[in-house]
């Protein structure tokens, strides 16, 4: 079986800090990006402080979910190449 570069022992990748900042960010920004777009569509209120709480609760549990799960995959290769 062919393994990732970048993986660690037991077939996981090890993130460095900076990484894992650059994969909240990355998450953040998509989740606003989908969550403005719905709010301003559908909620015509000012709904910011839900779509901000929304937003942060989304990106800390994607965040999560990418760093157990230990695999690099191509969102690794951007937040690695970054801006």
């Amino acid at each position: 079986m062919s393994k990732h570069h970048g993986s660690g022992p037991g077939g996981k990748a090890h993130f460095s800090p900076g990484h894992i900042l650059g994969l909240f960010l990355f998450y953040a920004v998509l989740a606003f990006g989908i969550l403005a777009f719905t709010f301003y569509f559908v909620f015509v209120g000012g709904e910011a402080r839900l779509m901000i709480a929304l937003t942060l609760a989304f990106a800390i549990i994607a965040t999560i979910v990418h760093v157990k799960v230990g695999r690099r995959d191509r969102i690794d290769t951007l937040i690695d190449r970054g801006p």
